[in-house]
């Protein structure tokens, strides 16, 4: 890796970036019919449009997303958090006319649509790839969370030369024309890894937000060892 990666804090911003960049919001989620809703309620009102990628839910996800105004795509069989949003990529990529970026958030209600605006203003600037951070708030992140959050930053920080703060967070936002470039393999939790080496790799000028730590009764697919693990190893395999 080199490290000529340009790289600083993105501050907070207003709510209107007035960029006239066109953004869409990928939300990959399975069986995210209770959360759903006050998500895409939120996310109304904001300058984007909203793509929701269902990964084989049997709760209706698809119809409560079509409901609340976002663009469904559903998958008959649960595939992987990666293999939802690799799916979604590819429809947004189809698209006329062209977004320039894509905003991904997850479902469970973790990313608050709130934060969102803070996204919109940097999305003019000159980065690639913003990367949310919950590290501002590190004291509410439960232990568990925060212990391998850390290792997985870590080794991240090693394979691409570069300090990065949570890199497992699933709240960025990265430039279309970035991530066709990718070639993305991943089917599960490790895609967001394999985001960011393969940004990284690729030159990308990186930022960070500072989001807000939402733990609750929403409760996550994220098995700590066993996709820390498979984060580690995709770092082994993108780093090079």
């Amino acid at each position: 890796m080199t490290d000529s990666v340009a790289y600083r804090p993105a501050p907070h911003a207003s709510p209107d970036g007035g960029t006239g960049l066109r953004t869409s919001v990928l939300i990959p989620v399975h069986n995210g019919s209770d959360s759903l809703p006050g998500i895409l309620k939120a996310l109304a009102p904001l300058p984007v449009d909203v793509w929701v990628s269902d990964d084989g839910s049997t709760d209706g996800t698809a119809d409560v997303a079509r409901a609340g105004g976002a663009r469904a795509i559903s998958f008959p069989v649960k595939s992987g958090k990666g293999a939802a949003m690799r799916r979604g990529i590819a429809a947004i990529s189809k698209e006329e006319p062209a977004y320039d970026w894509v905003l991904f958030m997850d479902g469970d209600g973790q990313h608050l649509p709130g934060e969102v605006p803070a996204f919109l203003e940097e999305i003019g600037s000159a980065y690639d790839f913003l990367q949310g951070s919950r590290w501002r708030e590190s004291e509410r992140i439960p232990r568990a969370r925060a212990w391998t959050n850390r290792i997985g930053s870590r080794v991240l920080a090693w394979f691409s030369g570069q300090h990065i703060p949570d890199t497992q967070c699933g709240f960025r936002a990265v430039r279309l024309s970035l991530l066709k470039r990718l070639r993305l393999e991943s089917a599960g939790f490790e895609i967001e890894t394999e985001i960011l080496l393969k940004s990284l790799r690729a030159g990308a000028r990186a930022g960070i937000i500072d989001i807000t730590a939402v733990y609750g009764e929403q409760g996550s697919h994220f098995r700590p060892v066993h996709d820390t693990f498979r984060i580690c190893m995709a770092g082994l395999r993108y780093a090079r």
